[in-house]
């Protein structure tokens, strides 16, 4: 399965909206303090970031509907999202 990615937003594979990708600081995952592998912490608005490199689908969209303003890294050479036009 995979996430679709359109216009900014993500999508599960069902079609269902799951979060906008932006970040209002525009701060480069690069510049985070690294809390693990997977996890970084924003200094500019202290929050967690999850590295969606390293989830699966499922751990995704359980994540978000959780907490849709999680904070999320994507790749879009992730092979788990799809970038659709």
């Amino acid at each position: 399965m995979t996430l679709r990615i359109r216009d900014g937003d993500i999508y599960d594979h069902n079609g269902k909206w799951l979060k906008k990708i932006a970040c209002p600081k525009a701060v480069n995952y690069r510049d985070m303090k690294r809390i693990s592998d997977q996890i970084a912490m924003c200094q500019q608005c202290e929050r967690v970031v999850h590295d969606t490199d390293f989830m699966s689908e499922t751990d995704i969209v359980e994540l978000l509907e959780d907490d849709p303003q999680t904070c999320l890294k994507v790749s879009m050479f992730n092979p788990i999202f799809e970038l659709e036009a």
